[in-house]
């Protein structure tokens, strides 16, 4: 009875252990796996293929930041403004760098014109781009060359369609360049924050030249 008894205390302490190794045991991909939240997509606001926004003001003047695809892809970014106040600035060239670590995105301008005024707060304070993206997280204030441009950029439910493609785009992006990545969209789910700390600095720039260009 007693080396029964032995025995059985064994196989508990045994079965409490595996279950709490078990428990404790987390798989690689967690870090980028998260609770699927809506793409934030504003009315009355213009989407870039850039992964731009652009809100038109009554003057012809227009605020312009970087869409929840592309802010929701870092945990922790550090915004560089590369324009400043009454610069002008192209179609197609540099106008913001958002970095995380090792790797950088260089976001390019959708429009002509010129630089009304640059957002330092959005340098200081780069947690906007989660907390207020559509009011305080803008980068810029421009007036464009030509207001009738914006004709060309997406809005409304013409933003909800591009962006159902882009996520398509996006999972066969992921597919080829980190298999493990993939697990946090198997499902239709969104970009998990930090989700490009799962590319090196080469993957990186490839992500910009599919999904931050402006043709």
């Amino acid at each position: 009875m007693t080396v029964l008894l032995f025995i059985s205390t064994i196989v508990a302490f045994l079965t409490i252990d595996y279950f709490v190794r078990r428990n404790k045991a987390v798989p690689a991909v967690q870090p980028i796996l998260r609770k699927t939240i809506p793409m934030r997509t504003p009315a009355g606001i213009f989407f870039t293929k850039s992964h731009t926004w652009l809100s038109l003001f009554p003057s012809g003047k227009v605020q312009l930041g970087i869409d929840d695809f592309l802010a929701r892809m870092f945990s922790a970014p550090q915004i560089t403004l590369l324009k400043n106040n009454s610069d002008r600035v192209a179609k197609g060239e540099p106008i913001l760098r958002v970095s995380e670590g090792k790797n950088e995105v260089i976001v390019r301008s959708p429009i002509d014109g010129v630089v009304e005024h640059a957002n330092t707060s959005l340098v200081s304070t780069p947690s906007l781009l989660s907390d207020a993206l559509f009011s305080e997280g803008w980068a810029y204030t421009i007036t464009p060359a030509r207001v009738s441009d914006l004709r060309a950029f997406y809005l409304g439910e013409d933003t909800r369609v591009w962006l159902r493609d882009e996520m398509g785009r996006l999972r066969d992006f992921f597919s080829h360049v980190t298999s493990p990545a993939l697990a946090y969209m198997q499902d239709g789910g969104l970009p998990a924050n930090g989700i490009m700390d799962t590319l090196n600095p080469e993957q990186c720039r490839k992500f910009e030249n599919e999904f931050l260009t402006i043709a």
